[in-house]
């Protein structure tokens, strides 16, 4: 495991709480077509590289938002709370180390209407300090 998608999504999908909501649908950026709700889809949304004289340096702060989808608004408001406790303390993987995660959220993002019903949207952003290359 050496980039931070991978282990973020492991993360998550490791914590009981988030698990028990979501199973294994959480997806980076592309949500499959009549994905069963509810689910979560992130997004890398800037991702900084820090460097000085001599290049670049090995840790850096990515913003990664996480966006949680329900029938329920507050089934997608527990769903954001549960991920902001889920990477709450730092850890360790093979590849890489994820230091303090500040998280800001959940909020109410759009949500949509659909012939299923209306799906709820929160949106949960996570400024992560990691040591993954790539």
């Amino acid at each position: 495991m050496a980039d931070l998608a991978t282990a973020l999504r492991a993360r998550l999908l490791a914590d009981t709480a988030v698990a028990a909501v979501v199973a294994t649908r959480i997806y980076w950026a592309v949500v499959p077509q009549g994905a069963a709700l509810p689910y979560v889809r992130l997004h890398i949304i800037s991702d900084p590289r820090p460097e000085h004289l001599k290049g670049y340096q090995s840790a850096r702060r990515t913003r990664v938002q996480a966006s949680c989808f329900a029938p329920s608004f507050g089934a997608a408001k527990q769903l954001g709370t549960k991920i902001v406790q889920a990477v709450d303390a730092p850890w360790s993987v093979t590849g890489g180390r994820v230091g303090r995660v500040k998280a800001e959220g959940p909020r109410e993002g759009q949500g949509t209407d659909t012939p299923k019903g209306f799906t709820h949207h929160q949106i949960v952003d996570l400024m992560m300090e990691h040591t993954f290359a790539d």
